[in-house]
């Protein structure tokens, strides 16, 4: 049989396995990696973080990408990228692409005529955040991008359930591949703490980009209700500087920024208590099971009680009274009595430990990834 080649491309992301666009692409890369050795993959190089990967082909920016001409500037890498990736996939004969993101839009004419099969990773309508912020001049922009990269592509990679709700027209293209999960670096990590943390305090964490669907203030205001708790929130994203600013003097919240998933794993294993707080204003939590937190994943996988916002979006296999307590959203008093509950009663509380130990094995990476069908659909299986 015919061994197929393929390139995997993202261009505005650098290689990272601290960053969950990389962290996913690299994570797939690996897997198929195995089964087809001649698979490549295409991102910005990263300066700070070394990868010793074979077939990783790293694209240095001819410009630097600072804040004044910040969007002129994206846009050369763009074409820049576009050009070389193009280079590649013709010398390398590739019989596929994965594709993420609508700045890979121009690869798609070159892709058709080289009757090369497209794999776009879809991770819901990106026209809809923008929107949500008042973007709608790009919002109208990606949103005709979107819809046509979705119908030039040959098969739609999706994340969760909720995505496929968003393109019914095209689910029968879908292949269903969430986020994973790498359970021995996880687990393994033997980093010493890098916060220091106080030791009479039960700990309420939160990880992860601070993505527009995330009430990070549900977690902030509901640390003035629960009894003898401290928060540990990491990472930084939508409104970060003024909710970080709002609470800069409360004296038990502590916000780290960005870390390494060394240290943030390692920060992770201190938690008590993990926090899923989606927004039920926001668009994605009306569909059902729309998200796919690599967050909640690692939560499980360190063996954290969970208390998620109630909305419908959230995922569908964190079960109440088994993986999870459920808040109103945008109720931090409830969110804090919730806190309580799991603190106050031992037997749940050791219940839902082993019960995410246990459920985070249906999340490894190479699992998802078989069960997905995504390399029989490379084969020509499918």
């Amino acid at each position: 049989m015919e061994q197929k080649k393929g390139i995997i491309i993202l261009m505005g992301v650098k290689f990272s396995f601290s960053i969950v666009q990389s962290s996913r692409a690299l994570y797939i890369f690996k897997e198929l990696k195995e089964q087809f050795p001649d698979t490549y993959i295409i991102m910005r190089k990263n300066e700070e973080e070394k990868i010793e990967l074979e077939n990783l082909i790293q694209i240095k920016p001819i410009i630097p990408i600072s804040k004044r001409f910040q969007l002129l500037k994206g846009m050369v890498v763009t074409l820049q990228i576009t050009l070389l990736s193009l280079w590649h996939i013709v010398s390398k004969r590739v019989d596929y692409v994965i594709v993420r993101g609508y700045d890979t839009i121009l690869l798609y004419p070159f892709l058709k005529i080289l009757n090369i099969k497209i794999y776009t990773d879809y991770h819901g309508k990106y026209k809809n955040e923008l929107d949500q912020q008042n973007r709608h001049l790009r919002a109208l922009f990606v949103g005709h991008i979107e819809r046509l990269s979705l119908y030039l592509a040959d098969r739609i990679i999706v994340v969760s359930g909720g995505v496929i709700t968003q393109i019914q027209e095209y689910e029968h293209k879908c292949i269903y591949l969430p986020n994973g999960i790498d359970i021995h670096t996880i687990n393994g990590n033997d980093q010493a703490c890098s916060i220091k943390l106080p030791g009479n305090k039960k700990i309420i964490g939160f990880i992860g980009n601070w993505e527009q669907f995330m009430k990070i203030e549900d977690v902030c205001e509901c640390l003035k209700y629960a009894n003898n708790c401290i928060g540990v929130i990491i990472g930084m994203g939508y409104k970060a500087d003024h909710i970080m600013n709002k609470y800069s003097d409360t004296e038990n919240i502590i916000f780290t920024g960005r870390l390494q998933r060394e240290d943030v794993y390692a920060l992770l294993h201190k938690f008590d208590i993990c926090i899923l707080p989606y927004d039920k204003d926001d668009k994605h939590s009306l569909y059902p099971d729309y998200f796919s937190s690599r967050k909640a994943k690692e939560y499980i996988a360190a063996g954290k009680p969970i208390v998620v916002s109630d909305v419908e979006g959230r995922e569908s296999w964190l079960i109440e009274n088994q993986n999870c307590l459920l808040y109103e959203s945008g109720n931090p008093k409830d969110l804090a009595e919730k806190i309580d509950i799991l603190l106050n009663n031992e037997e749940l509380y050791d219940k839902m430990c082993t019960n995410n130990r246990d459920l985070s094995k249906n999340f490894m990476w190479d699992t998802i990834i078989y069960q997905s069908g995504l390399i029989d659909d490379i084969r020509g299986n499918i």
